[in-house]
């Protein structure tokens, strides 16, 4: 017998003429698609379409021995999160990295909470640190973990230092007295150590750690995904050029 299990909409399509393909983000099964078939058809209590909604926690079972599954049921224990303006584009993102860069059946119960936490605190309006913790945690789950605590040739941080990140290598020390490169941002070793604490949960961030954390987590990322340009990114650009020429 077939168990509910936890689990987020990350996208959907068309599928027949009554059906949904489903992209499901499960504690259980990590990423795995779904058929659901008349998703459509009006039912007591609504369609299965107005239910497998992004952003709304839901408790399915799933059924099929192939990488492809059929919907059994679903339902909503408790409301969906309704995000609008820059909160959902970041939710939107987070959906797309997700497609994009977690293999299927990959099953990660971390990750799972951390998604979960990041599309709470984007509903509150504090999401810029769900978002860079749950960036991180995805960097984790795939292999790649930033050394908070040791630069590059594995000597402590120093907190009177300065220090330029690289993904393939980590922080390294940087000459303050040469000419940067361009795109090349110094930090302080007492920025990184902050970081550190963070990341750990024994320490809080201010708007320059916060800039700085979001410069690390953007070119890792970008590696991740092989400097494939996020859709969802795209559009945010676009809409603050708007914003600012209006």
């Amino acid at each position: 017998m077939s168990v509910a299990q936890p689990a987020w909409v990350l996208s959907r399509q068309s599928y027949g003429d009554s059906g949904m393909l489903v992209e499901f983000f499960s504690a259980e099964l990590g990423r795995c698609s779904a058929v659901v078939r008349g998703a459509h058809r009006r039912k007591r209590g609504g369609s299965l379409a107005s239910l497998l909604q992004p952003f709304h926690p839901l408790l399915i079972t799933l059924a099929g021995r192939s990488e492809l599954k059929s919907l059994r049921s679903a339902e909503a224990p408790r409301p969906g999160y309704l995000l609008r303006g820059d909160a959902l584009l970041s939710g939107l993102y987070l959906n797309e990295l997700l497609v994009r860069s977690l293999p299927r059946m990959d099953v990660s119960p971390s990750l799972f909470l951390a998604y979960g936490q990041a599309i709470e605190s984007l509903y509150e309006d504090a999401g810029e640190e769900g978002l860079r913790r749950f960036e991180l945690v995805l960097l984790s789950e795939l292999g790649y973990r930033v050394a908070w605590d040791s630069d590059e040739q594995r000597e402590p941080i120093r907190a009177d230092g300065h220090y330029r990140f690289e993904v393939d290598r980590g922080f390294c020390i940087a000459d303050v007295s040469a000419t940067p490169s361009r795109g090349d941002r110094l930090m302080s070793g007492a920025h990184i150590i902050c970081l550190g604490r963070w990341w750990d949960g024994t320490g809080s961030l201010g708007n320059e750690e916060l800039s700085l954390l979001k410069g690390i987590t953007r070119v890792a990322v970008s590696q991740l995904t092989g400097g494939r340009v996020m859709r969802t990114r795209e559009v945010f650009k676009d809409l603050k050029s708007l914003g600012k020429g209006a």
